[in-house]
Parts: structure tokens; sequence; C-alpha cells
């Protein structure tokens, strides 16, 4: 079996994909994947038989689904660093990265991404993607806490390995790697997980634009932002959708006044388009979890399965108690 490689993604499902799977109402046929995130669930259903249709909103995480999850066969070499680039080129790109100097990176780190970056856009189908998901993880390694919106302050003094090591008893000199080293340390995994199965598909979508391309699936699992956790996906990575010039407005769900209404209006697109819907959430959300049942029930008969889950932030255990659950709605005929 496939292994999915770290992508260091924050509410990533990873260590729950095996119970997620067995839950699943269907054992064979297509799963969107409509809010695929980190694509720990996409990759999965991939490898578990299932056809899989992995969208976000996130061009961070679409590279990661183009490159691991749509892709089957292609593999990246490692004499892709040696590619040479033009000078002008990497300029412009340096210049156009230029604000995340000295905000998340120095400006010699930002000259280095720059020609990492050259070298993607000579490259074509699942060898770029592979590179940009190899660029991204790179990236999120470098930062502290491996996300995007920590003060560039903070980050300067937890990339002082001795005042880490004072603080926190961790050098963490994995933050002063360059991006080719860390590129180099993963590549291997990354190759490693390319695997051929099912067909799959992948879509950079708001997912109500997502709903208006499918005809019918077996089951729409959705991981949307949990309200009133750690949910601020388009600040943790959405630099890398400004690099790219992909950064889009979208359908807030982190909200926990807004979240059941906006639940709602997404699963009355789907009544008719698929058999079941598969909602993952979890005991600390507000709106509470009876909530979001009732909503639920409105389109169908709803089951709910849970699992005692912490997720891990910086490095620490979340110590607050709490279950993950699936909220299983068999749409009614």
């Amino acid at each position: 079996m496939a292994k999915y490689p770290k992508v260091n993604y924050i509410g990533n499902k990873e260590k729950l994909v095996d119970w997620i799977i067995e839950e699943m109402p269907v054992k064979r046929g297509t799963v969107l994947d409509i809010f695929a995130g980190g694509c720990s669930v996409s990759y999965a259903l991939k490898n578990s038989g299932y056809s899989v249709i992995a969208n976000d909103i996130l061009y961070a995480d679409y590279v990661i689904a183009k490159a691991l999850v749509e892709n089957s066969d292609t593999k990246l070499s490692v004499n892709v660093f040696d590619k040479k680039v033009s000078e002008q080129r990497v300029e412009e790109l340096a210049e156009k990265f230029s604000f995340l100097t000295d905000c998340l990176y120095y400006q010699e780190e930002v000259l280095e991404l720059s020609k990492l970056v050259a070298i993607a856009e000579k490259l074509k189908g699942s060898e770029k993607y592979m590179m940009l998901a190899l660029i991204r993880r790179a990236m999120i390694r470098k930062l502290p806490y491996s996300r995007m919106n920590v003060p560039w302050e903070q980050i300067q003094k937890l990339r002082d390995e001795d005042y880490s090591y004072k603080k926190y008893k961790r050098k963490r000199a994995y933050h002063n790697q360059s991006f080719e080293s860390h590129m180099r340390e993963n590549i291997d995994a990354y190759n490693e997980a390319v695997f051929d199965k099912e067909e799959c598909e992948v879509y950079n979508c708001d997912a109500f634009d997502m709903v208006k391309k499918i005809d019918f699936v077996d089951v729409v699992y959705m991981d949307p932002p949990y309200p009133s956790t750690m949910n601020n996906y388009d600040a943790f990575y959405g630099m890398f959708d400004e690099m790219f010039d992909k950064k889009r407005k979208h359908i807030d769900y982190t909200q926990k006044t807004s979240f059941l209404d906006n639940m709602n209006k997404l699963i009355k697109k789907l009544v008719g388009k698929t058999r079941y819907i598969v909602l993952s959430q979890n005991t600390r959300v507000q709106p509470k979890p009876d909530e979001i049942e009732a909503m639920l029930k409105k389109y169908g008969k709803v089951t709910i399965k849970e699992k005692k889950h912490n997720y891990q932030v910086t490095g620490k255990e979340n110590k607050n108690a709490s279950k993950e659950l699936l909220f299983i709605l068999e749409m009614e005929a």
C-alpha cells in the first residue's frame, strides 16, 4: 500500500483516515472530497479503490492533490534541481515574491525560492505539480508552527537556534535549512507515494461551483474548516496562493454564526446529486453537534459515529479531550 507523505497541514485527517474509510456508507464507487485540504482522505480513498474527485479552493491544496491523488505514474528526478533557468526570470520572480521578504523569509531565501519556482515553470503536467508540492512543503517546514501567519518578529526569534533551545529545549535547526535541502529530503517519499489505481480528478473551485460540475456521485465527503477551532486556512497557506496569483474569494465556513446556514445551502444544492453526505466535525465545535444533526435531518436519515481524537498543535497535543464525529446523511430519495 502506498504511503501518504508529510505535507504539514493543520487539521489533517491522516491519523483518522482508516476510521473514515471504515465508516464510509459504500465500499466502492465515486467520492467527492469537496474540501480536500491536505488531501489525506482523498489519498486514502484512492488507495482503498474508490474513484475520487478532490476539490479545494486553495491552490496550495490543489497542487498536493494534483501531485499525490490525480498523478498515477509520474515521479520527479532529483536532477530537476540542476535544471538551468534564466537569471532574468529568477530576478522577475524575486521581485514578484518580494512581499515574502522580512515577512516569512530573509531576502536571500526569497531569491532561492524564486529559482525553484523558475524551475517548476519549465516542467509540465504532474512533474510540475510534484515540484510545486515539494516547494510548498519546504516553505511550510521552514516556518515556526508550520503556518504563514506567524508575525515576522516571532519567526526571527524562533529561528534563532540558541533562543529556541533556551526557551523550548529544541534548536529547530530545520527552520534554517535551505528550501532545496528540504525538498531533497522529501523527494523520495513523494515519489514513493505515487501509485496507479482508480481514475481521479482534481479541481480548484469554491464548493458551490464544484457542485455544478458533477451529475451524480455516491458520496460527498465534507471536511470544512471547523468553526470555533484553529481554522484560518487562508492565513495559514494563502501566501502560497498569492505567489501564483491564485488567491480568490470564497464562501466562509469558519464563522460559527453562519456555518449552519452556509452548510444548509450547500447540502440543498446536492439534493439529487448524491446518495450520501459524510460530514467530519468535532465535539468542540460551535454550533454544537446537536444543532448540526438537526440541520442534516431535514434532508434524510442521520447516523453519527464518534472516535476519541486530539489534534496536535505546535508540537503538543491539544489537551482538551474531544471526539471526532462523522455525520452520515443518507439522502431522501
